[in-house]
């Protein structure tokens, strides 16, 4: 893994990100964005799902998913310039390790709502139930990606 670090740290790109006073910055402020899209999305759907609102119908919640889709994309390709900039301190933190567990786990989490529920069912019942495994799965949401942003807010200061 030191090898993979080194030439992280000593790539161009390192060095483009911590050489230009903007760079990171503007990383930070596209991250953010990249958040709000990302959480503001899951949000809506997940709150939904878990039966707040029902008289909104389920098509029209996820409508959001493309947003939320655009915003995953963006923190993915800010979050891998942020490895960049500075590899063995996001490599060594126990922060960014259970950030990172929780990313995966959220995908996981995706990942069995994809494949366990058939969406076209659920979205032409306009029932109040929505089904508790749904109910679950939006739950355990809302829970790891709340896990991701504390433990990314925290990364600066645990080592």
């Amino acid at each position: 893994m030191d090898g993979i670090l080194t030439w992280m740290r000593d790539s161009a790109l390192a060095g483009m990100i911590t050489n230009n006073i903007w760079v990171f910055p503007t990383l930070e402020t596209l991250h953010f964005i990249g958040l709000i899209l990302l959480m503001g999305s899951l949000l809506v759907m997940d709150l939904r799902f878990l039966g707040f609102a029902p008289r909104i119908p389920l098509n029209a919640v996820l409508a959001f998913l493309p947003l939320a889709l655009i915003g995953f994309a963006i923190n993915l390709i800010t979050g891998i310039l942020f490895l960049f900039s500075d590899p063995y301190n996001y490599y060594d933190n126990l922060s960014f390790r259970l950030k990172m567990l929780a990313v995966l786990l959220a995908g996981l989490n995706a990942l069995w709502f994809k494949l366990s529920l058939n969406l076209e069912s659920v979205t032409t019942q306009n029932s109040e139930n929505t089904g508790m495994q749904i109910r679950l799965i939006a739950g355990i949401s809302l829970l790891l990606w709340t896990s991701v942003i504390v433990f990314g807010r925290m990364i600066p200061y645990l080592k």
